[in-house]
Formats: structure tokens, C-alpha cells, sequence
């Protein structure tokens, strides 16, 4: 089946040192492993129910089903001279990282080219909304794929302003880098296959780790999964196949201020290989 595509193409040793310290076997004992990341926090999933609606208004504001050709931009066409020099005008996409994207068959198929990928809606979305997608991953037993969102640059400014450096898909130019955003790890496993177990949502800049929950995905069916995401002031839920993955609510103080309206991203890491999506729908949402 022939892919259909519609592209604006560029024309235009942190070494760990052993030390041979002096100790006693007795000193050596008492030593503790490092506490393991997010240890205290507690499992906030519940596999019982799914997003709760009923009391908000829904406004929908974007709905793509793949079924036409993909209007995107890879992130390198945006440079010249080494310099971001045109913001992405008249495409809905923008592809970083070495990566493929393609719409086949009324599917997005985003295939990982040996790195990591994020492929941005250049749309800037509502502060509170719902966030619905289907993707299935070639394997569910190897990869790990993360949303963005509420992206924005440190000082308000699009992700795409001219002052924004390139971003290739490395990941800590997205959670370490000149972006504020929250992201969710819906769906992990580690290079070998080995699965996580736990959803996570981060706060960046800082990768701060603030909610842990269980992935209904890894070593399951190849999909096609229902993901779902809800923010609703500083509460943001994450939904798979109907079960609550993971949730947390922002204070607004512990890292900073609660984020508002920005761009929404999916991110393949490279062993991802590749997975396919039916449908990117984004609502705004309102208490009723």
C-alpha cells in the first residue's frame, strides 16, 4: 500500500572511578544502595474505572484520522545556517529525530530511523482539555512512548519560536532543555523487552518525577489501545483501554506554577521500532 505523504522538505566519559578507599568489612555493610527513583510514591491507578466526563462540557477543537495525506515538516527544514529561520507555516506536523512519519491506510505509522522521535501538532491547545488516541506498537514487549504536553518555551513563547534551539529527539532537550511541559511514560519496557510496570507523569524543565502508576500496555495485545489524557486545571489523568494508568494533581508551588495551554507531542524511543496510530482527536473542556 502506497504511503501518503505530504512534505516540506529543506530546500532552503562521565567515567565512574574506583577508588580503593580505607574501610572495614563492618563499614563496607552498613553501606545503602541509592533509593531507587520515585520509591515513596504511591501507585495511583485504578484499574476499576475510566475517566470520569460526566460533569464537564467537551468542545471539540481538532480531530485527524490519518485518512489524508500528512502535512508535516521535519524539524532540520526550519534551520539555516545552523539557526531556527521559519516557524512551521501551513503544515500541522513537525518531525525531530531520525524518523519517518507516513499516513497509510487512515493511520499515522511513525517509524524510528535509528534514534529517538517526537512528532509535535503545531496547534497550541487549551490549558484544560481531553486528549484521545489510538496506537498500536509493532511490539508491546519492546519500547516506551511518551506524550508531551502543555508545552510552551521557558519564557511563554512557542516551541517553535525563532530563538528555540533544533531539537533532534534527544531526550533531555525536551525535559532538561529551553521547554516547560508535562509529559507522560504511558507505555515502557527497556531495551531487552524487560517491562517497567509502572505509568509516570514529569514536570519539566526538571524531569521531576510526581506520579507513578501501572502500564496496562507492555507484553499485552499489539493494539489497537485507547489512550486518553485529562487535564482539568492541575489534575491530569491518564487513561488506557478504559483503566486510570496514573494521576496526579499540580499544587502550583512544589514545581513551580501550574502549566496552561501548549503543544501536544508524541515521542518513540528508538527501539520502538515502530507503531501506528487511528486518530488524534483534542477536546476543550469545561466544568459544567
Amino acid at each position: 500500500m502506497r504511503a501518503s505523504v505530504w512534505f516540506v522538505g529543506p530546500a532552503l566519559a562521565i567515567g565512574l572511578v574506583a577508588v580503593a578507599c580505607g574501610g572495614s568489612p563492618a563499614a563496607e555493610k552498613k553501606s545503602k544502595a541509592p533509593a531507587k527513583e520515585g520509591a515513596t510514591l504511591p501507585d495511583t491507578s485504578d484499574a476499576s474505572r475510566s475517566l470520569t466526563l460526566v460533569n464537564l462540557d467537551l468542545n471539540l477543537v481538532y480531530d485527524v484520522d490519518f485518512s489524508r495525506p500528512l502535512k508535516f515538516v521535519k524539524e532540520s527544514a526550519l534551520f539555516a545556517d545552523g539557526k531556527r529561520a521559519r516557524k512551521p507555516e501551513g503544515v500541522d506536523w513537525v518531525l525531530e529525530g531520525q524518523a519517518s512519519a507516513a499516513a497509510e491506510g487512515n493511520r499515522l505509522i511513525l517509524r524510528n530511523e535509528g534514534g529517538h522521535l517526537v512528532l509535535w501538532n503545531t496547534r497550541e491547545f487549551p490549558a484544560d482539555f481531553l486528549l484521545e488516541f489510538g496506537m498500536s506498537p509493532a511490539d508491546s514487549s519492546k519500547g516506551l512512548a511518551i506524550v508531551f504536553f502543555a508545552a510552551k518555551g521557558l519564557k511563554g513563547e512557542s516551541i517553535f519560536d525563532l530563538g528555540q534551539p533544533m531539537r533532534d529527539g534527544d531526550f533531555k532537550m525536551y525535559h532538561s532543555g529551553s521547554i516547560n511541559c508535562y509529559h507522560t511514560s504511558y507505555w515502557a519496557t527497556d531495551e531487552q523487552g524487560q517491562a517497567r510496570e509502572t505509568a509516570h507523569i514529569r514536570k519539566n524543565k526538571g524531569f521531576y518525577l510526581v506520579a507513578k502508576g501501572k502500564d496496562f500496555i507492555a507484553g499485552q495485545r499489539p493494539g489497537f489501545h485507547r489512550i486518553r489524557m485529562l487535564k482539568v486545571g492541575g489534575k491530569i489523568e491518564v487513561e488506557a483501554d478504559s483503566k486510570i494508568e496514573v494521576q496526579w494533581t499540580d499544587d502550583g508551588k512544589t514545581h513551580g506554577p501550574v502549566l496552561s495551554g501548549g503543544l501536544i507531542g508524541l515521542r518513540q524511543m528508538d527501539y520502538s521500532t515502530e507503531c501506528r496510530y487511528t486518530h488524534f482527536k483534542v477536546w476543550e473542556v469545561r466544568p459544567k
